[in-house]
C-alpha cells in the first residue's frame, strides 16, 4: 500500500494556508467597511507619492508648505504609491487600491507564520496561533509601509533558511538581496532585524563557513548597493549623502516642555503639531530656508539641550515610551492594544522556555527584541513602530500556549 503521509500532510499545510489567507481577508475587509481607514492629507508618504505622480519628483512631504526635495522618508512605499495615483489617478480609488493591498499583505503574512514557525520550532501550530493574533492585532494603514515591510522580512527570513539547504549558495544570495535591498528602501531600521538573522544563518552554515559567509556577504554588498543609490541620490539633491532626515524633527517634536509619551496623547494636546513641520508652518519654512540636512542637525542639537536641560522629565518620557511600545496605550486602537498585550505577556514564558532549552534561535530572538526598540524609546509612542517585531513576540507567545495544550493533553492520557 502506497505511504500516503506526505500528501495528506501538504493536504492539510494548503488547507490551514488557505483558511487563514480567507481569515486575514474578512477581518481587514470588515475593518476597512466599519472604521475609518487612514490616508490622504497630513499623512507624509501619501504626500510625496502624489508629487512624485504629479511632477516626477520625491519631494514635499509636509501639508503646510511644499519644503523641496526630501529623505524624510524611505522611498519605496511612496513610489508604490505614486504608481497607483498614476494608474488611478483618484485619491478615492488610490485609497481603495491601497487598502485591498494592504489588506492580501497582512494575510499573507498570517499564512507564512506557520511556515516560519517549523523554521523555529520544527512545528507549524505555534505560527498557526501567532498567526490568529496577528489577524486580530494588525491595524489597516494603507497609508504607512508596515504591513508591506513585515511581509518581506518573513519572506527574506525564509528564503535565506531554504537556502541554506542549497549547495549553490551564490544562486540565490542575488535574490536574497534584493528582498534585503526592499527592506532597507522600506524602512531601514529593518536594517537591525536582517543582520541578526544573517548571523543567525552563518552560525547554522558552519558546515560549510566559506559558503556561508559568502552569502551573507553577497547579501550585505547588494544591500549596500541600494542604500548607496539611494544615498547618492540624497547627495545631489539634499548636498549630503544621508539616508533619513527625519531624526531631528522626531525627536524635537517628540522631547519638549509638552511632549506626552505617545503619538496620539501628544496630537490630542496639540503639542506634536506645534513642533512638527507637518503642521507647522514656521518649522516648514525653516526646513525650505536651511534644507533638510541642515534642520534635522540642528534639530537633533536643540533636543539634546532640552533632554539635558530636563532629565527628569526626559527620563519619564523614556520610561513611558519603553511601556507603550511593548504595552501599547488602549487609546489607540483598544481592541488590538488588548491583543497585542495578551500576546506580549504569553511570550514571556516562551521566550525564557527557549532560553532554557538552549534553542539557538533564541539569541536572534532576544537580540532583535532588545535592539530594535530602543530608537523608539525617545520618540513619541505608535502601535506600529512595534508591528516589524510584532511576529517575534507571537511566535513565542504560540509556543508556549502549545506547549501547555500538549503538557495537558498528556496529563489526561
Amino acid at each position: 500500500m502506497p505511504n500516503l503521509s506526505y500528501p495528506v500532510a501538504v493536504t492539510r499545510e494548503t488547507d490551514t494556508s488557505t483558511y487563514l489567507l480567507l481569515a486575514g481577508g474578512f477581518a481587514g475587509l470588515y475593518e476597512m467597511v466599519s472604521h475609518a481607514v487612514p490616508f490622504g492629507s497630513g499623512f507624509e508618504m501619501v504626500a510625496i507619492a502624489e508629487n512624485l505622480a504629479q511632477s516626477g519628483s520625491y519631494a514635499n512631504p509636509f501639508s503646510v508648505l511644499a519644503t523641496g526635495p526630501t529623505a524624510a522618508n524611505p522611498p519605496l512605499y511612496p513610489l508604490f504609491l505614486a504608481l497607483l495615483f498614476k494608474i488611478f489617478r483618484s485619491t478615492a480609488l488610490v485609497l481603495f487600491a491601497a487598502t485591498l493591498a494592504t489588506i492580501f499583505a497582512n494575510a499573507c503574512t498570517a499564512t507564512l507564520l506557520p511556515r516560519i514557525s517549523e523554521v523555529f520550532y520544527g512545528d507549524r501550530r505555534p505560527g498557526i496561533v501567532a498567526a490568529v493574533f496577528w489577524i486580530l492585532a494588525v491595524p489597516l494603514w494603507p497609508c504607512w509601509d508596515v504591513s508591506f515591510t513585515v511581509l518581506v522580512l518573513i519572506v527574506f527570513c525564509l528564503k535565506t533558511d531554504t537556502d541554506l539547504e542549497s549547495q549553490r549558495l551564490g544562486v540565490h544570495a542575488f535574490t536574497s538581496g534584493l528582498l534585503a535591498s526592499a527592506l532597507f528602501l522600506l524602512n531601514p531600521s529593518t536594517i537591525l532585524i536582517t543582520i541578526p538573522w544573517l548571523a543567525w544563518f552563518a552560525y547554522r552554515g558552519r558546515r560549510m563557513p566559506k559558503h556561508a559567509m559568502a552569502y551573507c556577504g553577497f547579501v550585505i554588498c547588494v544591500t549596500m548597493v541600494a542604500g548607496c543609490t539611494w544615498a547618492g541620490r540624497n547627495r545631489i539633491e539634499l548636498g549630503k549623502a544621508v539616508i533619513r532626515t527625519n531624526l531631528g524633527l522626531t525627536l524635537y517634536a517628540s522631547n519638549n516642555d509638552c511632549a506626552s509619551s505617545s503619538l496620539l496623547a501628544s496630537e490630542a494636546s496639540n503639542c506634536y503639531q506645534t513642533y512638527h513641520p507637518n503642521t507647522n508652518i514656521h518649522e516648514s519654512a525653516m526646513i525650505r530656508m536651511l534644507g533638510e540636512v541642515e534642520y534635522d542637525r540642528r534639530r537633533v542639537h536643540d533636543s539634546g539641550v532640552w533632554m539635558e536641560s530636563h532629565p527628569h522629565r526626559f527620563l519619564v518620557l523614556t520610561i513611558e515610551r519603553l511601556r507603550d511600545f511593548w504595552f501599547p496605550r488602549p487609546i489607540e486602537t483598544p481592541f488590538k492594544c488588548a491583543v497585542v498585550w495578551i500576546a506580549t505577556l504569553l511570550s514571556i514564558p516562551g521566550l525564557f522556555k527557549m532560553i532554557q532549552r538552549w534553542m539557538g534561535l533564541a539569541v536572534f530572538v532576544c537580540s532583535t527584541l532588545l535592539i530594535y526598540p530602543l530608537m523608539y524609546y525617545v520618540v513619541v509612542s505608535s502601535l506600529r513602530y512595534r508591528l516589524p517585531v510584532l511576529w517575534l513576540s507571537l511566535l513565542p507567545c504560540g509556543w508556549f500556549l502549545v506547549d501547555l495544550w500538549d503538557r495537558r493533553a498528556k496529563a489526561h492520557v
